[in-house]
């Protein structure tokens, strides 16, 4: 599930996907929110993302450390 509001990283998550949230300047507080698995500014960097595959933080018990580091660098910049 794409998108841009904590919605849908809810709907997302309660249907058991994968979510990315695309993040703007007045979402970035998302980024780290416990629905949220991916940080993107762009639609363009979700190709790669869809090509090497992607598993979201359902069953695994926690967020991967690279969504988490991602998250961390979108809020730092925001703060610049």
């Amino acid at each position: 599930m794409v998108g841009d509001s904590v919605d849908d990283m809810t709907a997302g998550y309660l249907a058991g996907a994968a979510t990315v949230l695309l993040v703007n300047d007045v979402n970035a507080h998302l980024a780290t929110h416990q629905h949220t698995d991916l940080c993107i500014h762009s639609l363009d960097e979700l190709i790669p993302v869809l090509e090497q595959g992607f598993i979201g933080q359902i069953d695994q018990g926690e967020e991967a450390p690279d969504t988490k580091a991602q998250a961390q660098e979108v809020l730092a910049s925001r703060l610049l």
